[in-house]
């Protein structure tokens, strides 16, 4: 084991932000960065395993075990249930791999693993609430302002193709549109987004 990677800090580039309560904005690394970090950290001898999971309405949760250097740590980890535009699951399988990721993550945490992005290193100062009154709330979409069914299923298929991972994905939309509920977006944001994840300037609006 290098002890000397476990609290390395990430690259400026790895790290990502996204809103979180009360406006404040949250620093985080990918799975993919983590995952990274504990093969480099431990030679790729190590390994996870999700301990139980269960299924509530609207959320999933897990609990997950990461082993390292002979050191056993446990946490858990959720994600929210994400539906099509009538309320149906589109994948429950989806939502628990974005939990275990997200148990994964704070496993690695427990070992120094991005702990400064948790508030756990005095080197990093931590990220200040916003203090600005809250812009005033806009009104509500018309019907024929929302986004379509055609568009949402443009979506998700271009998340998809993209490789984003669903928490990745709800901080893009916070950043692009302020919020990540994709049945709220309006017929110009779905659009603009889909042209973004395709790499062009089509229109998408349906």
């Amino acid at each position: 084991m290098k002890k000397d990677l476990l609290t390395r800090p990430f690259r400026p580039e790895q790290i990502k932000q996204r809103k979180g309560h009360h406006g404040q904005m949250l620093s985080y690394v990918d799975v993919a960065a983590v995952i990274g970090r504990l093969n480099e950290t431990f030679d790729h001898e190590w390994s996870f395993e999700v301990v139980q999971h269960e299924i509530q309405q609207g959320e999933v949760i897990v609990l997950g075990k990461l082993t390292a250097g002979g050191i056993v740590k446990t946490a858990f980890g959720g994600s929210g249930i994400t539906t099509d535009k009538v309320g149906d699951v589109l994948s429950v399988a989806d939502d628990l791999k974005a939990a275990a990721s997200d148990s994964l993550k704070k496993c690695a945490s427990l070992l120094g693993i991005a702990l400064e992005l948790y508030g756990g290193s005095k080197d990093r100062q931590p990220e200040q609430p916003q203090t600005s009154l809250p812009a005033p709330r806009p009104r509500p979409l018309m019907p024929q302002e929302r986004v379509t069914s055609r568009q949402l299923a443009a979506l998700h298929s271009a998340a998809r193709r993209t490789g984003l991972e669903k928490r990745d994905f709800e901080a893009l939309l916070e950043e692009r549109v302020g919020h990540a509920v994709l049945n709220e977006l309006s017929r110009a944001d779905a659009s603009r987004i889909i042209s973004e994840l395709s790499g062009n300037g089509g229109d998408h609006r349906a």
